[in-house]
């Protein structure tokens, strides 16, 4: 799982464009691992990544 500092290191986008990217349904959803606490599991994020490279290609 990948926290938010992790996320905002592979992915360019700020952190309100991610958040609002989830919102739309666009990126991955964060799950809550404890309280105020939030993860994106790492495969997701990779497979999301694999999807925006063959709309580009």
């Amino acid at each position: 799982m990948l926290n938010l500092k992790q996320v905002l290191a592979i992915v360019p986008f700020s952190r309100s464009t991610i958040y609002r990217e989830m919102e739309e349904g666009r990126f991955p959803k964060a799950r809550e691992i404890a309280p105020r606490r939030i993860a994106w599991y790492a495969d997701e994020v990779t497979a999301w990544q694999t999807s925006l490279d063959r709309r580009v290609a």
